[in-house]
């Protein structure tokens, strides 16, 4: 054999016997206390006798003879508690107390029984004989406290024998102290500084989350205050507050605080997590499974109001399990799955699930009662809470981002919507009208206005066009009306409608920039002239009428199909005067009362053609042409 193995065999054979002696001297109990005074405190578990008494005939005598005669009770190891058990189960401790350590101590039990009767005996002698349970009122208790305490008086020397009997429907933890007056009561105030910073975590968390429910109204948020509520519920039942300060006289009460917190922590806890995820939209069986598991959490507190107090309560347990492994599970599926605003939820619910099954292990006796064990529901619901509340938050910051983008999505469809539709009605007229928005327009909308309107028309195009196909004459048109058109709205200026092969604009106010217009016009025609003189085409001419007055702006059509437009003898006149250019011998011709209106620099580039005759009008009219 080579001499790494012996050695590695060696190493592995001192440890297991290492671990043997470890375990039997953690496990071997001690026959009796002797109690020295300064000690503080002792927990009583390792020094502890019991009897189960299955069919609960047991008597004080019985178990006494049974200690007299020495016959063997079980013996524990290292922690004292049954679990859930129907059975009622009798300890016994030897106490020696010596010269010099004689005192009165406090006997601590951190856990709801129902039923504790405790004997103590001097030498054989009763001298104390108490009986408690979580079924008296507060005021029957040697302290009014959320914890049950017995005053031992231990002020003699000898021995003494401590019985107690158990017995409960509830978990059979029997984490059992002695305590110095004094050293407890500083134990107690680091206690309670504990508690109170837990309870006072909770409320923080469940009246924020609570503003935000009224503020919002996410079904999310109410779900989760009130899991927060029960859940601080339970912990109050579980460490006997609601027994000291909120039914210290109604015990009855107080007991059934548990089961029905314990209950609807899970249904609650469910109902959030099904809210959270969406469940009914993304994950549709789990959907139906977690309304099943919700509504069975529910009922389970049922039993607890006919008698069956252990019954409810195990499964209520039970139920608190199995609903911290589903959210876990339904957190991690719906992280998976892409769901990112899972990610704080996920964590929150590996917390709750960890409390929940260290709890339920150690309330059924699997695990040791320690700090870890005792306290982890608080620690991991303080986590879970905090956690939760982020996954929340982030939750809100997911739906407002998304909200924000539906509204910037919606805000550019309706964008472009509207720019769509302009191009089929023309959108100036609607805050002409004293409208906002194209929806507020109705069938018969008008306003009065002064305004310059031009028209624009191409000479000679019936001939051109019985030269060219229906395609080729549609593409004519737009190609003309892309290099002339768009000089109208680059002089503030709206296009009414467009007629065939003419053009109605209107300028508000302003006979300036209809003349400008034109101008660009012609500047445009040119340039569409030359391209046309590359391909072999002839030029294009066109007249040009400004007139400017009084027109009535409006909507009219049907009710199905409207159309915005300018009605008045101002739009007459401007299309006469187009019709008058090619006989004046002009592309460009302006009415009297549009030239009055124009700026010197403008009125230079007119002469005065006189007076002429428009058909319609029986007054003649005084006009300029662009020169």
């Amino acid at each position: 054999m080579k001499s790494s193995e012996i050695y590695f065999r060696n190493r592995l054979a001192l440890f297991l016997l290492f671990f043997s002696v470890a375990f039997s001297l953690q496990g071997e109990p001690v026959s009796s206390i002797h109690w020295k005074k300064g000690t503080g405190n002792l927990n009583l578990a390792s020094f502890a006798t019991y009897w189960e008494d299955k069919d609960k005939k047991e008597t004080i005598e019985s178990i006494r003879q049974q200690i007299q005669n020495n016959e063997n009770g079980n013996k524990t190891k290292g922690q004292l508690g049954f679990g859930y058990s129907p059975h009622a189960y009798w300890v016994h401790w030897s106490i020696e107390i010596e010269e010099g350590n004689q005192t009165d101590l406090w006997l601590e039990l951190v856990s709801l029984i129902d039923s504790i009767d405790l004997f103590l005996f001097k030498d054989g002698k009763e001298i104390s004989k108490i009986h408690a349970g979580r079924g008296l009122p507060a005021s029957e208790r040697f302290l009014k406290h959320r914890n049950f305490f017995f005053p031992l008086p231990l002020t003699e020397t000898g021995h003494y024998d401590l019985i107690m009997r158990f017995e409960s429907q509830g978990s059979l933890l029997l984490p059992l102290h002695l305590w110095e007056k004094e050293t407890y009561l500083e134990e107690d105030s680091l206690r309670s500084t504990w508690f109170g910073a837990y309870f006072g975590v909770m409320g923080v968390v469940f009246f924020y989350n609570l503003f935000l429910f009224f503020s919002i109204k996410d079904r999310s948020y109410l779900y989760y205050i009130l899991y927060i509520f029960f859940l601080s519920l339970v912990q109050a039942s579980i460490w006997g507050y609601t027994h000291i300060y909120i039914f210290p006289n109604s015990p009855s009460y107080a007991d059934m605080c548990f089961p029905v917190s314990i209950s609807l922590v899970s249904t609650f806890l469910l109902l959030f997590a099904r809210k959270f995820v969406e469940a009914k939209v993304r994950m549709p069986k789990i959907y139906i499974y977690l309304s099943t598991v919700a509504s069975i959490a529910a009922l389970s507190m049922i039993p607890a109001f006919f008698g069956f107090y252990r019954f409810s309560v195990s499964t209520g347990v039970l139920l608190t399990s199995v609903g911290s492994l589903t959210l876990f599970g339904v957190s991690l599926y719906a992280w998976s799955k892409g769901y990112n605003e899972a990610r704080f939820f996920l964590i929150g619910s590996s917390i709750v699930l960890v409390g929940a099954l260290v709890v339920g292990l150690r309330n059924f006796g699997i695990l040791p009662y320690h700090f870890l064990t005792n306290y982890s529901l608080q620690i991991g619901s303080v986590l879970e809470a905090v956690f939760l509340s982020l996954s929340l938050a982030d939750r809100i910051n997911f739906i407002q981002k998304e909200k924000q983008e539906i509204q910037a999505k919606s805000l550019e469809e309706q964008k472009s919507l509207t720019e769509a539709f302009s191009r089929f009605f023309p959108s100036q007229i609607i805050p002409l009208l004293n409208k906002s928005d194209v929806r507020e327009v109705s069938l018969g909308d008008a306003v009065d206005g002064e305004v310059a309107v031009l028209f624009l028309d191409i000479r000679g195009f019936t001939s051109i066009s019985e030269k060219l196909n229906p395609r080729f004459t549609f593409d004519f048109l737009n190609a003309f009306m892309r290099f002339t058109a768009p000089s109208i709205e680059r002089k503030s200026g709206y296009i009414d409608k467009y007629i065939g092969d003419s053009i109605m604009a209107f300028f508000p106010n302003s006979p300036n920039n209809a003349l400008l217009a034109a101008k660009d016009m012609l500047i445009g025609l040119e340039e569409f002239n030359k391209k046309r003189q590359e391909e072999g085409e002839s030029k294009i001419k066109i007249g040009i009428g400004i007139h400017y007055g009084k027109v009535l702006i409006g909507t009219i059509g049907q009710e199905s199909r409207m159309d915005g437009t300018l009605i008045g003898d101002t739009v007459n006149t401007a299309s006469r005067l187009e019709g008058k250019t090619k006989e004046l011998g002009v592309t460009v011709l302006m009415s009297e009362t549009a030239y009055e209106l124009l700026t010197d620099i403008n009125k230079n580039s007119m002469q005065s053609l006189g007076e002429i005759e428009l058909r319609g009008r029986e007054e003649r009219l005084k006009v300029y042409g662009l020169i």
